[in-house]
């Protein structure tokens, strides 16, 4: 039971102290029955102190039933919190193109649904474990009444364990693959709310996406009434078994034991009296078996991260540079696409190329010729899969690409707005509302308490705001993908002669990719690809 594994390892230290009060709950669960059963025989000793003891082991029951459903719930969530932050740390230290291979849908799936599984299952877990200690104390003291009762009952538990058993073996293939059908649910609807424009100028093409997303819904459905199917038999087994044991214990234990009347009222009261916690201990099995499988698809993806960042490599801090900038130099580099089945993928270069520090660069041409992809390369997103990149002469390598990245601000076309000045948090709120106004912004958000007061704006607006952040940073090295796309033509015309030309006059490298062959003037070079290697260059500058 894997889940349960999970939490004595997680116990540690407080395992001891966690079986300690299980402990305690079972036997005086057990000292009860006993009570009951012995006042019962004997109602002369039914006095206010047997009344006191037996009031005692309550409130010790009490107690100790209390006390392992709280260390176990926090157990759980202490548990839930490492993973979060190992895997918060994991995605922190792995590199884009690993990030890309395990995707977002997984993690995404794993972090919320699967953890909500097991977070709500916490307390039922708590109830298993007491259940577990009360069932077996009970069982102890059935023992010391009759052997072969014990022997009799102690069969039929085992015979109803494997019947549990087996049904969840048909339920857990069933769990695992739902969890894999939630993936796909997610893509599909990101496809559906990513696309949703595009969907609108295509009713077939909307339909087909509803389709998909009505299938997988209709499958995930299937696969929880499927569960629950399974999961029925455990919840009706138990009193089945009951009544087979009582069955068991009034017709076959008179005749071939000689058990007399009074043992045997006991053993039909121990018999019902143990049947609740062994009913806890059934359904608690439902619990323990769908956090096992829900760890198991956390711990898949803890796997994937890990393979990840292996590849990462380890980044020391190194800085050769010091934050200043030099030339920035490619000979032969090359990036190709990592493939799954070994088939050949997009290859960018041998690209050769030198960049002077303020010079201004556009990478130009067709969708799919290389453009974003070198941009990834030569900002250090994506490892090279051979030649060389340098700045100022010194090699980037694994060991100092975070202290080269430093020196980059950059906007992808897939930029993502932060909620807050995350890496900024201290910066002046007069110098934010300034470049806000800058970029026409005013009136539309401001800046308060660390964060814009409204980030629902269009596309072009937002890569405004996201340019305010990089203006902030100030850095050495300035990347745009295709940042004039979504602009009006008033602020596509500020970008490339008045934002570009002002950063060049600060020394600053700018690096854009574009499509505005209208500006191209703009730049002191332009740097034309197709199909991932450099077609022609042109300098803006030359006579």
């Amino acid at each position: 039971m894997y889940v349960l594994d999970l939490l004595l390892e997680e116990a540690k230290g407080q395992r001891a102290s966690l079986l300690a009060v299980a402990t305690m709950g079972g036997i005086a669960n057990a000292l009860l029955l006993v009570g009951a059963n012995v006042l019962a025989g004997a109602p002369e000793w039914a006095d206010m102190r047997a009344l006191f003891l037996f009031g005692l082991t309550m409130a010790t029951y009490v107690l100790g039933a209390r006390a392992t459903y709280h260390r176990t719930t926090s157990l759980v969530e202490a548990l839930l919190h490492r993973i979060r932050t190992r895997i918060a740390e994991k995605i922190e230290r792995t590199e884009l193109e690993g990030l890309e291979r395990v995707g977002t849908a997984e993690i995404f799936d794993r972090v919320t649904e699967n953890m909500s599984v097991v977070s709500e299952q916490g307390w039922v877990l708590g109830s298993f474990l007491q259940a577990l200690f009360v069932l077996v104390f009970g069982l102890v003291y059935i023992a010391w009444i009759s052997l072969p009762a014990f022997a009799l009952i102690a069969l039929m538990l085992v015979f109803g364990f494997f019947i549990v058993q087996y049904r969840f073996d048909e339920v857990v293939p069933v769990l695992r693959q739902m969890g894999q059908l939630r993936l796909e649910l997610f893509d599909r609807v990101m496809d559906l709310l990513k696309g949703f424009k595009e969907a609108k100028f295509s009713r077939r093409r909307g339909r087909e996406i509803h389709d998909d997303i009505v299938t997988m819904a209709e499958s995930l459905r299937t696969g929880a009434v499927r569960t629950a199917e399974g999961l029925s038999g455990v919840l009706v087994m138990p009193n089945c078994v009951l009544y087979i044991l009582l069955g068991a214990v009034i017709f076959t234990l008179p005749r071939y034991s000689g058990v007399d009347v009074p043992t045997m009222a006991s053993l039909v009261t121990c018999t019902a009296f143990v049947w609740g916690p062994f009913t806890s201990v059934a359904g608690g099995l439902n619990a323990v078996f769908r956090s096992s499988v829900a760890f198991e698809q956390i711990r898949a993806l803890e796997g994937k991260l890990d393979e990840a960042v292996q590849r990462a490599a380890v980044q020391k801090p190194e800085d050769p540079w010091n934050g200043r900038m030099g030339t920035l130099s490619t000979r032969d580099i090359v990036y190709e696409y990592p493939s799954d089945n070994g088939d050949r993928c997009f290859r960018v270069g041998p690209l050769s190329l030198d960049i002077e520090p303020g010079e201004v660069v556009f990478l130009v041409g067709g969708n799919g010729s290389g453009k974003s992809t070198l941009l990834k390369v030569l900002t250090g997103l994506y490892p090279r899969s051979g030649g060389e990149l340098r700045v100022g002469g010194a090699l980037v390598q694994p060991e100092n690409v975070a202290a080269y990245r430093e020196m980059i601000s950059a906007i992808y076309s897939d930029f993502h707005l932060f909620s807050k000045l995350y890496g900024m948090l201290d910066a002046e709120p007069e110098a934010v509302r300034a470049l806000i106004a800058q970029m026409g912004l005013k009136g539309k958000t401001s800046f308060e308490e660390q964060q814009f007061t409204r980030r629902t704006l269009s596309t072009g607006q937002r890569r405004r705001l996201a340019t305010i952040m990089t203006l902030l940073e100030d850095r050495p090295v300035y990347v745009f993908d295709e940042w004039a796309a979504d602009q009006d033509p008033e602020f596509r015309r500020y970008f490339y002669e008045e934002l570009v030309p002002a950063l060049k006059g600060r020394g600053k490298t700018v690096i854009a990719v574009t499509h505005d062959d209208r500006y191209f003037h703009c730049a002191d070079r332009v740097i034309k690809l197709s199909y991932g290697k450099v077609q022609a260059t042109t300098r803006m500058d030359a006579p």
